[in-house]
C-alpha cells in the first residue's frame, strides 16, 4: 500500500505533536528493587516506582512504561548473570544484547511490580557467561508486559 502522507514539520509542530513523557516525564521516572529470590534459573522480583510522570493524556493516571521496564529488567539481568558466575558484588561489565517488551496489558500500580525471569541458553564463551530470559512483568490488577531478553558478562 502506498501512501501519499507528506508534511513538513518545523519547531512548533513538532513541540504541539510531541508527548510530555518523552521529552520530560522519562527523566522523573525513577524505581527501586524492593526483593529478589534466585532459585535455579529463575528470578523473581518485586519493584516499585519511587517517582514517576503522569501523563496529562491518560485518564488512568499512573502507567508503566517500556523504558522504566527495560531499565530495571537490565538491572535484574546483571544482578542474575554475576550471582550464576559466582560473584559477590558487581565487578565485571554485563551488556543487554538484545530486548524486545510487549505490552500486553497496561500495569497501573507503582508500588507493586512483580517480575518473573526465566533465564535459559547458557554458554560460556572464556571469561564471559552468555544467557538468555523470558520474563513476565505484571501486576495485581491484570497488568502485563513480556519480555526476552540476551545477556552477557564480560
Amino acid at each position: 500500500m502506498e501512501s501519499t502522507l507528506r508534511k513538513q514539520l518545523g519547531p512548533q509542530e513538532i513541540a504541539a505533536l510531541s508527548s510530555v513523557y518523552i521529552d520530560r516525564g522519562v527523566k522523573q521516572d525513577a524505581w527501586e528493587i524492593l526483593e529478589i529470590d534466585i532459585d535455579g534459573a529463575i528470578l523473581k522480583a518485586r519493584v516499585r516506582m519511587t517517582s514517576f510522570f503522569v501523563s496529562p493524556t491518560d485518564p488512568g493516571g499512573f502507567h508503566l512504561t517500556i523504558f522504566s521496564t527495560q531499565e530495571f529488567l537490565a538491572q535484574l539481568a546483571n544482578i542474575y548473570l554475576h550471582v550464576a558466575a559466582g560473584y559477590q558484588a558487581k565487578s565485571r561489565e554485563t551488556w543487554m544484547r538484545e530486548c524486545a517488551i510487549s505490552s500486553r496489558k497496561v500495569v497501573r500500580d507503582p508500588e507493586n511490580i512483580r517480575v518473573e525471569l526465566d533465564f535459559f541458553g547458557q554458554k560460556r564463551l572464556g571469561d564471559s557467561l552468555a544467557m538468555m530470559a523470558n520474563g513476565r512483568v505484571y501486576d495485581d490488577q491484570g497488568g502485563l508486559f513480556t519480555a526476552r531478553l540476551k545477556g552477557l558478562l564480560r
